[in-house]
């Protein structure tokens, strides 16, 4: 499994009692105005998918320590999980932050496993339906970046609930989310996996995945320099 690189010194751990500033600086540097309206959600996508490296940059030097905390399972941040805005932190820093700060390399996707551990047990005690649309739509995101078709099926049912939830002005925005993930699942429905991971995992491509890849088969940011969130 991949494990995040941890940087020769990191900062003392965060504090409880500093842990909330902490939580919403992660919140607020990656929702800025989203939550405000569709249509400032829908400009800031520009930002989440194609970011570029000066965003990559800064998500590093803002935030890298955290997300190796994170990745290492230390009490500090992990003991975040237990409110909606934490466990909504923990994941930005785990399948988020790890695809921008290590893309293309193996790094990305090591805090898939315990970023599907906090989604899971926000949703277990409804911590979700505390937020904001938009910011639901993030929490949910490590099972739209899974390999196991059940948990990609479970995305997409749970924005399906969310849809039906919302206030009818955010419908429009969260079909568009519903319209990504299912391109997405379709990619693990059909390889049983997303093929344009192999290279960086070392697993070697079927013929069919080959010509999938050579078609235009999408990196989803990964393997690229720049690109915001990525699969």
């Amino acid at each position: 499994m991949p494990t995040c690189s941890r940087p020769p010194t990191l900062p003392p751990a965060v504090s409880p009692s500093s842990s909330a500033p902490v939580i919403a600086d992660i919140v607020d540097f990656w929702l800025a105005d989203s939550l405000d309206s569709p249509e400032r959600a829908s400009a800031r996508r520009e930002w989440w998918y194609r970011g570029g490296p000066e965003a990559d940059s800064e998500i590093r030097a803002r935030f890298g320590a955290l997300v190796a905390r994170a990745c290492a399972r230390e009490p500090e941040p992990m003991g975040w999980r237990e409110t909606p805005e934490g466990a909504l932190a923990l994941i930005l820093l785990l399948d988020q932050f790890t695809r921008n700060i290590h893309r293309g390399t193996v790094d990305a996707y090591a805090g898939d496993a315990p970023a599907l551990e906090i989604v899971g047990h926000a949703i277990h005690h409804g911590l979700d339906r505390a937020l904001h649309p938009v910011a639901r739509i993030w929490l949910y995101h490590p099972y739209h970046h899974s390999e196991e078709l059940t948990e990609q099926d479970r995305g997409l049912d749970l924005l399906r609930a969310l849809r039906q939830e919302a206030d009818p002005a955010w419908r429009a925005y969260v079909d568009r989310s519903i319209e990504g993930w299912t391109r997405h699942r379709d990619i693990v429905a059909r390889f049983g996996r997303f093929p344009h991971r192999n290279v960086v995992l070392g697993r070697a491509s079927t013929p069919e995945e080959e010509a999938h890849m050579a078609a235009g088969g999408e990196s989803f940011g990964q393997g690229l320099q720049g690109g915001g969130a990525a699969a």
